[in-house]
C-alpha cells in the first residue's frame, strides 16, 4: 500500500496465483487398476494348482472338457492333450481347483474311469452319459505336481473302516478282480487285486466292507468256492457247485469262530481249495440203518433249509466190512457248518432223503448226486448224536398224519416220494408203490393240517405239470411253473366247498380231471345215451357235448347202420343230471355265414369245435324224444310242429328257407318233394314251438318273397340273397296245410296291413304294388286286382299299414292319383304332377271330409267307391283323425 503525501493511502495490485491439486480424471483409472488386480487374484485362485499327468493312453481325453472327479465331484478339468516327444505315452495338464490341492501327494494315483462290463460286473455306468474321467486315489507323501497314471483303477477303492486281507494260494483259479468275498452266502466283499509272491505263490488283496469287518477273526478259513467240481465213478456222478454268480465270476468264502477274537488291520491268510481241504466244520455222530447203498464218505452232502452245510465224512465200516449187512444199524460221523450248531438239539431230526423230484431240487449238486442228508429243526436240548430216519418214515411219524390207499388201473407216472397237492399247496405224499398184474397201489400220507380236506367225496387225480397233447383240436400244451414241470405227483379235488366228514381207507385214482368229475376210473366207458341219425353231420370220435355252450361230455363212438347213423354220446357224471326225458339233442354248425344287404355276418365256432364238431342238448322236448340227433337246433326246438306248404312250382325254394313273421325267424323249410298224382310242390316246414299255435290257424296266409325288378324300382331287396316266406297269421281253427303264393314284390311291406277294397268301373292307370297316398305321403299299397263275380266291376284290394288304418272312415272317399294333371278353362291351364312313380304306375289317393262330427273307423274289408277324378271340394278338406289306443 502506498500513502500520497497528505497521508491518504491508495490501493495496490493484487497477486492471484492457482493452487496446485490431484485431477479428479485420474480417480477412475485407479478403481479400474484395483479391480483389475482383484480380478486378477481371483481366477488366479480358482486356477487352483497347474499338475502334468502321463497316461500311456489318452482314450476319451478331451481338453477343457474332460472333468477330473474325486468321490463323485468335479475337482479339476484338463487343460492341454499331448504326445510326450518319444511318443510312447500321452502328456495331460490339468488345473486342480483349490479347495482341493491337498490330495496332490507324491502317492496319489490316478487313472483314467471309461464304461465296462464283465462277469465280474458292470462298472463306470457314469461315464457312459458324461463322458470318460479322470480319478485320483490320495496318497501320503510330500507334495508334488507331476503324475503317472495307472493304467487301471482298483476294483474297489478301500474306504475308511473297509479291511484289506491278503489271501495266499497256489494257483489263481476261477477268481479275477471283482469276485465276491461270501460270509453264510450273504456278499461282505470284493477281491481287490491279484499278484505273484517271492516264492511264485499268488498273492490275493481282498476287501471286506467295513459293516463285514468284525466277522473275520484270527482263526477264520477262507477257501475257494469258485467253478464246478465234479468226481465220475461208479456210485454215480457227484458235482460240487455254489451259486451261478460264484460259476460265472469266481468267489471266495470264510468262517467266523465264535471262539476267536477279530482282526486288527491287514493280515495274511492263506487261501484253500475248498470247504473239505480247510477241514472247518462241527463233527456230528449219526446212527445209520443198515442200507448205505449210494453213501459215500467225502462226498454225500448234508442240506439244512436247502442249503448245503456239510458232508458225510466218515462211515465206522468196524473190522469186516463184509458183515455190514448183517448189522441192523451202522456208525457214521457228519462234518457240518459250525453255524449251525444252534439247531442241533434232541428234538430235531436228520432224514436220508432219496434223490429229489425236479420240483425239489434247489441246485444241480442235488440232483445228480442221489442221497443226501436233510437236517430238520426240533427243540430240546444241544446234542451231537443223532439216529437218521428213512424219507419214507418221516411222515409216518407226524402226529396226526393221515394214511391212505390208492388205487389204478396203472401208475400214470407217479413215484414214490411225489407230492400230493391241493390248489397247488403240498399236502401230502406218496410214500409207496405197489405194482401188480390187474393194478397198481399207491400208500400216501397226509399232513395232519390238512386230513379236514378229505372225505367221502375227495377225487384224487394223476397230476401232469406238463403236457402236450397233438390232435385234431390243435397242439395243447400246459405248463407249470418251472419249478412243477416235471414234478408228478397227485391233485386233489373236491366236489364241493365242504370239508371234513369221515375220510374212506381207499380212494380210486384217476388220470385226469375230466375222468375223476366224470367218475371214469378206466379207459372203458360206458355211454350215456345212443342217439340215431338219419345223416351224419359233421362230427367224430371225440367231438365235444355241449348244453348251452358248456361242454358237458363227448361222443364215443359212431357206428354207421343201412339207415341210419348210431352214435355213442356220453355225458360227465358232475353233469347228468342236465340229461333228462326232455332233452332233445342236435348238429352244431361249426360257421354260420349271413349274408345280406347289411353285409357278411360269420359267426365260428372255436377251432377245437370247427375241427372236430360238437352236438348239443337241451330239455325242450317232450318224453321219449331224447333219443333223435336233430340236424340244427332249430329242428330240434321244431320237432313235432310241422305244415305243410302246397305250390305249384319250386321256383326259389330251397331246404332250409326261413319263414318269417315281422321280420321274426319262426320256422324253416326242411323237406321239399314233388306230389306225382297232383303234380304240386309240397314243402315240410318247421314252425317253432312258441309261434305254433298263432301260426296254425285258417286265414295264416304264406307268402314267398323274392326281388322285384320294375319300371317302379327294385322291391324287396332283402331278399336279394336270401329269398324268404312271409307270414301273416289267421285267426281261424287250426290248420296244417296252406297254399304258398308269391308275392309281386311292391306290396311286401303291407303285407300284414289293414286290408280295403275299392269299387271302380276300370282299373287301367292301375297295377298290383301302386301306391296308396295320404296328403301326398304313402300309407298303402294295392294288393290284388280281380273283377267282381259278375264282372262289371273291378275290386282294387289294398293294404293299408296298421299305423295309419285310423285315417280311413265311413266318409272317406278315394279317386285315382295318376301322377299328373290339366284343366284348361277361362282363368288359364291348371298342370299338375305327382312322382315319376305314379306317373309309371299310377296311385290312389284318399281324404275324409271335413265336418263337426268324426265319423267312425272303417272296418277290415270295407268296400269304397274308387273315383276317377279328385273331387273339387277336396282342397278344402282338413278333417283331423288321432289315432286309437
Amino acid at each position: 500500500m502506498k500513502q500520497t503525501n497528505n497521508n491518504i493511502p491508495t490501493s495496490m495490485s493484487a497477486k492471484i496465483s492457482a493452487i496446485k491439486r490431484i485431477s479428479p480424471f485420474w480417480l477412475l483409472p485407479f478403481i479400474a487398476f484395483c479391480v483389475g488386480i482383484v480380478l486378477f487374484y481371483q481366477i488366479h485362485q480358482e486356477q487352483g494348482e497347474k499338475i502334468t499327468i502321463f497316461f500311456s493312453d489318452g482314450s476319451g481325453l478331451i481338453a477343457e472338457k474332460t472333468p477330473i472327479r474325486y468321490q463323485g465331484l468335479q475337482i479339476g478339468l484338463v487343460k492341454k492333450v499331448n504326445f510326450t516327444q518319444d511318443m510312447k505315452s500321452v502328456k495331460v495338464e490339468a488345473n486342480i481347483y483349490p479347495e482341493a490341492v491337498s490330495v496332490l501327494r507324491e502317492d496319489t494315483k490316478f487313472w483314467i474311469v471309461q464304461p465296462s462290463a464283465s462277469l465280474a460286473g458292470v462298472s463306470g455306468l457314469d461315464a457312459l452319459v458324461s463322458g470318460n474321467y479322470i480319478t485320483l486315489s490320495p496318497g501320503k507323501g510330500e507334495e508334488a505336481d507331476t503324475f503317472v497314471a495307472e493304467d487301471r483303477g482298483p476294483i474297489a477303492e478301500l474306504s475308511e473302516g473297509d479291511l484289506l486281507i491278503h489271501l495266499i494260494a497256489d494257483d489263481l483259479g476261477s477268481i479275477e478282480l471283482g469276485s465276491s468275498i461270501f460270509f453264510r452266502k450273504v456278499p461282505v466283499g470284493k477281491v481287490n487285486n491279484y499278484s505273484f509272491t517271492d516264492d511264485k505263490k499268488v498273492a490275493i488283496d481282498i476287501i471286506i466292507y467295513k459293516q463285514y469287518a468284525k466277522f473275520v477273526k484270527k482263526e477264520s478259513r477262507f477257501w475257494n468256492i469258485s467253478g464246478i467240481k465234479a468226481d465220475a465213478n461208479w456210485n454215480g456222478i457227484s458235482v460240487s457247485m455254489d451259486s451261478v454268480q460264484a460259476i460265472l465270476q469266481g468267489a471266495i468264502a470264510f468262517d467266523s469262530p465264535d471262539d476267536s477274537n477279530e482282526v486288527q488291520g491287514e493280515t495274511t491268510f492263506p487261501l484253500y481249495a475248498s470247504i473239505k481241504a480247510a477241514k472247518r466244520g462241527l463233527n456230528v455222530d449219526i446212527t445209520l440203518p443198515n442200507d448205505i447203498s449210494g453213501l459215500k464218505e467225502n462226498d454225500t452232502p448234508v442240506y439244512f433249509h436247502d442249503l448245503q452245510v456239510g458232508v458225510l465224512s466218515e462211515i465206522n465200516y468196524g473190522e469186516d466190512e463184509a458183515v455190514i449187512n448183517s448189522t441192523p444199524t451202522i456208525q457214521a460221523k457228519l462234518l457240518v457248518d459250525p453255524s449251525i450248531k444252534s439247531n442241533l438239539k434232541s428234538g430235531s431230526k436228520i432224514v436220508l432223503m432219496d434223490r429229489p423230484s425236479l420240483a425239489e431240487v434247489s441246485n444241480l449238486n442235488q440232483f445228480l448226486q442221489g442221497k443226501y442228508f436233510e437236517i430238520i429243526d426240533g427243540n430240546g436240548t444241544p446234542t451231537s448224536h443223532f439216529e437218521v430216519i428213512k424219507q419214507s418214515e418221516l411222515l409216518l411219524q407226524q402226529p396226526g398224519a393221515l394214511i391212505l390207499s390208492l388205487t389204478s388201473p396203472q401208475t400214470y407216472g407217479i413215484e414214490e416220494g411225489q407230492p400230493i397237492s391241493y390248489n397247488g399247496i403240498k399236502i401230502g405224499e406218496i410214500v409207496s408203490r405197489q405194482v401188480e398184474i390187474d393194478k397198481t397201489t399207491f400208500k400216501a400220507v397226509i399232513l395232519a393240517a390238512y386230513r379236514h380236506l378229505i372225505n367221502a367225496e375227495t377225487l384224487f387225480v394223476a397230476a401232469s405239470n406238463f403236457s402236450l397233447d397233438v390232435s385234431s383240436d390243435g397242439v395243447q400244451m400246459n405248463v407249470e411253473s418251472p419249478r412243477k414241470w416235471l414234478q408228478g405227483g397227485i391233485n386233489v379235488l373236491l366236489r364241493s366247498n365242504k370239508t371234513g366228514g369221515k375220510a374212506l381207507q381207499q380212494y380210486p385214482l384217476y388220470a385226469n380231471n375230466s375222468n375223476a368229475l366224470a367218475g371214469i376210473t378206466s379207459d372203458n366207458i360206458k355211454p350215456t345215451i345212443v342217439l340215431t341219425a338219419a345223416e351224419l353231420p359233421d362230427i367224430s370220435e371225440g367231438s365235444l357235448v355241449l348244453y348251452r355252450r358248456l361242454p358237458v361230455g363227448k361222443i364215443l363212438s359212431i357206428k354207421p347202420n343201412k339207415q341210419s347213423f348210431d352214435i355213442a354220446v356220453f355225458i360227465n357224471q358232475q353233469y347228468q343230471y342236465l340229461f333228462t326225458k326232455q332233452s332233445r339233442f342236435w348238429a352244431e354248425n361249426t360257421v354260420q355265414v349271413d349274408v345280406s344287404l347289411q353285409g357278411v355276418d360269420i359267426k365260428a365256432a372255436p377251432l377245437s369245435r370247427i375241427l372236430k364238431g360238437a352236438i348239443s342238448f337241451d330239455n325242450i322236448g317232450q318224453s321219449g324224444e331224447q333219443t333223435i340227433l336233430y340236424p340244427t337246433q332249430t329242428a330240434a326246438l321244431s320237432a313235432g310242429y310241422e305244415i305243410t306248404l302246397f305250390a305249384d312250382n319250386a321256383d326259389n325254394l330251397t331246404t332250409g328257407m326261413p319263414l318269417r313273421y315281422l321280420g321274426l325267424e319262426v320256422g324253416t323249410i326242411q323237406k321239399i318233394s314233388l306230389d306225382k298224382h297232383k303234380q304240386r310242390v309240397v314243402a315240410l316246414a318247421s314252425i317253432q314251438r312258441d309261434y305254433f299255435n298263432a301260426l296254425s290257424k285258417n286265414g295264416s296266409h304264406f307268402t314267398l318273397v323274392t326281388p322285384q325288378i320294375s319300371a317302379g324300382g327294385v322291391q324287396n331287396l332283402d331278399a336279394l340273397l336270401k329269398p324268404y316266406i312271409n307270414v301273416s297269421f289267421g285267426q281261424g281253427k287250426t290248420q296244417t296245410q296252406f297254399t304258398l303264393s308269391r308275392a309281386s314284390g311292391e306290396n311286401n311291406k303291407y303285407q300284414n296291413g289293414f286290408p280295403l277294397v275299392l269299387e271302380t268301373e276300370n282299373a287301367a292307370s292301375l297295377s298290383v304294388g301302386a301306391p296308396v297316398l295320404y296328403r301326398g305321403v304313402e300309407v298303402g299299397a294295392i294288393s290284388n286286382i280281380k273283377l267282381n263275380t259278375t264282372a262289371d266291376r273291378v275290386f282294387v284290394d289294398i293294404q293299408l299299414a296298421q299305423q295309419y288304418r285310423h285315417l280311413v272312415r265311413q266318409n272317406s272317399e278315394f279317386w285315382l292319383a295318376s301322377g299328373y294333371s290339366l284343366d284348361i278353362g277361362w282363368s288359364g291351364v291348371d298342370f299338375q304332377t305327382g312322382t315319376a312313380q305314379q306317373l309309371l304306375r299310377g296311385g290312389i289317393a284318399f281324404s275324409t271330409p271335413s265336418g263337426k262330427i268324426v265319423q267312425p273307423v272303417a272296418k277290415a274289408y270295407q268296400h269304397f267307391l274308387l273315383q276317377t277324378k279328385k273331387p273339387a271340394e277336396s282342397q278344402n278338406w282338413n278333417q283331423g283323425s288321432a289315432p286309437q289306443n
